[in-house]
């Protein structure tokens, strides 16, 4: 029966099929079914097809699938074989020409670029760094210098620094004390300097003075504390305190995201409050000026450069994405919408993104050129990115992957894909 888990019938060849016969094969029906020429229900059936075609064309997946999941194992030679060409040998050349045809696009500005097979699962998220040798990619919630040498990494118990070089851990902060409450409620921004100095900035929840104290007033403001590498690794600079609403007043308000300038003197804030004369909880985006001198003494002061009440609490959710230097936030609106701020004009345009599912995905380009919006929300587009141009407000390019996308990242120029099969696909 011709159902998305029979593979074979899928791409209508028999099970001891060759390599050139599954090729061969995988072109006749792309040729048929690319969305340019099909539509969205072409669209549907290539997903299918890429997915038939990436199980069968990997010798392992292949055998995974035909014992655990075909059913079309061939026992006429005494056990667990079946028929088999003769193995190729390894062609770059051919890798990259099929490497364009499993994941594929529209027409567009982006086209595929190199592929990493990995074996490490499920991809929660990635970074990357151009540099003169390739690129590096990395996975979990990371941060890498500009320079490349410094890698941070963190969840919600800790923070950790490495040096991309050879791997080595550098340091490792426990985070328990902080009332982190998500893995975007705090930032960290790595820098090295030009005599080879080499820190960590952190943006976390405000930590009392008294140890004693509750930690639930950490949401009401951040700590903007540094470490230096190879000191002690509880020796933290003295923090610079941004202070939401004041710590002895009752009204509600909680930070939930704190986003770190790449140059680390800039920190952006998205805050749930109680506002005298609303009923509801109002969000609130403000922007942090860090390198502010007080008028008497000339002492360091943060300074609130832009506050401003953007809506219900309730109608904002993740994922929150922004900026390398926060100018520009962006935040999925009543689950339809993606709204994206100016932090700096207090200015907002909207995008109608259509419904975002609870696994969706957000990535913006550094210059707020793109915006890659993997919505997940049905099967016509499980695997799918819509690709924005925030300036025209329409989509300029569809990208498709046989698998659904389980993290997004963006370098100036290129678009790092993770698929849940721990593939990870860079768009150019």
């Amino acid at each position: 029966m011709d159902t998305p888990d029979n593979y074979y019938a899928v791409l209508g060849v028999p099970i001891d099929a060759d390599s050139e016969t599954l090729k061969h094969a995988y072109r006749q029906l792309a040729r048929r079914f690319h969305p340019d020429l099909a539509g969205d229900e072409g669209a549907i059936q290539m997903k299918r097809i890429n997915r038939a075609y990436d199980v069968l064309s990997d010798p392992q997946k292949r055998l995974n699938y035909d014992t655990i999941i075909g059913g079309v194992i061939d026992f006429r030679k005494g056990g667990l074989t079946r028929p088999r060409p003769r193995p190729l040998k390894y062609d770059p050349a051919d890798d990259i020409e099929f490497s364009g045809l499993s994941i594929f696009s529209t027409r567009g500005p982006f086209h595929p670029g190199p592929v990493l097979r990995t074996s490490l699962g499920v991809i929660s998220t990635v970074g990357s760094l151009s540099t003169s040798g390739g690129t590096i990619e990395s996975l979990r919630e990371l941060r890498f210098a500009a320079t490349g040498g410094l890698l941070v990494g963190w969840g919600r118990l800790g923070v950790h620094a490495w040096d991309t070089g050879d791997g080595t851990l550098l340091w490792s902060q426990s985070l328990i004390q902080r009332a982190v409450s998500a893995h975007y409620s705090l930032d960290v921004v790595p820098l090295e300097t030009s005599a080879g100095q080499r820190e960590a900035i952190l943006a976390l929840p405000l930590l009392p003075d008294d140890n004693l104290g509750p930690r639930a007033v950490g949401v009401r403001g951040t700590d903007v504390v540094s470490h230096i590498m190879g000191t002690a690794p509880t020796s933290l600079s003295k923090p610079i305190r941004c202070v939401e609403e004041g710590l002895e007043k009752r009204q509600f308000w909680a930070i939930r995201l704190r986003a770190l300038a790449q140059d680390a003197h800039t920190l952006l804030t998205l805050s749930c409050a109680h506002v005298p004369g609303e009923a509801d909880e109002m969000a609130i985006v403000r922007r942090w000026n860090l390198t502010g001198r007080s008028r008497f003494g000339g002492k360091n002061q943060p300074q609130i450069a832009l506050s401003v009440i953007i809506g219900r609490c309730t109608d904002y959710s993740p994922p929150y994405v922004a900026t390398p230097d926060v100018s520009t936030l962006g935040l999925v609106y009543t689950g339809q919408k993606i709204r994206l701020y100016d932090t700096i004009r207090g200015t907002y345009h909207e995008l109608a993104s259509g419904t975002m599912g609870g696994s969706a995905k957000v990535a913006i380009s550094p210059g707020a050129q793109w915006l890659a919006v993997a919505r997940e929300d049905s099967e016509i587009n499980e695997g799918v990115i819509d690709l924005w141009s925030i300036s025209k407000g329409q989509i300029e390019q569809k990208l498709y992957h046989p698998w659904q996308i389980s993290a997004l990242h963006f370098t100036e120029k290129e678009l790092v894909v993770a698929l849940t099969d721990g593939t990870i696909q860079v768009w150019n």
